[in-house]
């Protein structure tokens, strides 16, 4: 009766240990994981940013642009009015 009881706390044991190490493996791989999320929430967060500010840029640009020919266009009338 004493080396079965010897027995099954001794493979209790080496179970304990191995699921221990399972559970520091998976806190450490859930450690890296949640790393690289915050790193890639970084990174899209900033490629956001860049993509704003062109499309805000390129919006500017493109009210600018509508001005100047509806600038053209009023100078053109103009001149031909003149005449």
């Amino acid at each position: 009766m004493s080396n079965v009881t010897n027995t099954f706390l001794d493979k209790l044991k080496d179970q304990s240990f191995t699921i221990i190490l399972m559970i520091g493996g998976l806190y450490y791989q859930n450690r890296i994981f949640e790393s690289e999320i915050m790193r890639y929430d970084a990174v899209v967060k900033e490629k956001q940013e860049y993509i704003n500010k062109i499309v805000d840029a390129e919006r500017q640009r493109m009210i600018e642009r509508e001005q100047y020919l509806l600038d053209q266009r009023d100078e053109f009338i103009q001149t031909l009015m003149k005449k």
